[in-house]
């Protein structure tokens, strides 16, 4: 599934296809071949397989139509790792509830995260101990709940130290840091290609971000479980203008190697 190229995503990968990119840079700057039906094209095939990829489980019209309109959303949960203070709830196969918190709930707090005509219990960490109590505060003995909440802060500090261990790159957080650097990375050609591909500035620039809009837009209203992000046209627009950049620097780079000739025809001898 295309989502497993996630994993590929590492320092050294991103640096290969950065080179990559600039590269076909410099080639486009030196040969100057008209491209401009195959960057059209390609944009094309970029609709075409970023709206519905083949990973996908629904057919269209069977999902949500939703757009995450906060971009900053996208990056919250890169390289964070779980909060040791931070409440969590677990449901039993009875049915009732524990909710654990590293403080002792309020009366109303209870009453809150109480579901009605549900047992309920809390359990919070005094020096040395867990302690567990009912929705009105009395304080119960119940082993089976103390080690079910000490398993699962074990998992906890157990993830937070893999976390810690991997950094930034690793893949037991989640794979957000990789999906929005491929997002980036994968419109750098686009940039690239539009510049060589157009004469107006408004068309070198704009190209990229009116492909992302057009992707997401489509996303939205193929409802196949897949938002429109505003954080994913935030880094595609940041890949496309890395490609123009890079577009800009092989002209000069160009411009500064002598001219290109062909080899001359040399006539035979009799």
């Amino acid at each position: 599934m295309l989502w497993t190229v996630l994993y590929l995503v590492n320092p050294t990968t991103v640096t290969v296809a950065l080179l990559l990119s600039f590269t076909a840079a410099l080639f486009l700057a030196r040969a100057r071949p008209p491209i401009r039906t195959l960057t059209l094209l390609s944009g094309a095939l970029y609709i075409v397989v970023l709206i519905a990829p083949l990973s996908a489980h629904l057919s269209p019209g069977e999902g949500d139509r939703s757009v995450i309109w906060d971009p900053t959303l996208s990056f919250q949960d890169i390289g964070d790792a779980p909060d040791p203070l931070a409440s969590f709830g677990v449901t039993l196969e009875d049915g009732s509830t524990v909710h654990y918190s590293h403080e002792e709930l309020t009366p109303r707090e209870r009453d809150t995260w109480g579901t009605p005509g549900t047992e309920a219990l809390f359990v919070h960490r005094q020096p040395g101990e867990l302690t567990v109590t009912d929705v009105n505060g009395h304080r119960m003995e119940s082993p089976p709940t103390v080690a079910l909440i000490e398993e699962e802060l074990e998992q906890q500090a157990d993830h937070a130290e893999r976390l810690e261990q991997e950094g930034l790159w690793g893949h037991s957080g989640g794979l957000a840091l990789q999906e929005r650097v491929l997002n980036t990375l994968l419109f750098v050609p686009i940039g690239v290609a539009a510049f060589f591909a157009f004469d107006s500035w408004a068309a070198r620039l704009l190209f990229g971000p009116v492909l992302s809009l057009l992707i997401e837009t489509g996303q939205w209203a193929l409802a196949m479980g897949r938002p429109a992000d505003t954080g994913d046209l935030l880094v595609n627009g940041v890949g496309s203008l890395l490609g123009t950049l890079f577009a800009l620097v092989a002209v000069g780079v160009v411009s500064l190697l002598p001219p290109h000739h062909s080899s001359p025809s040399h006539p035979g001898h009799a």
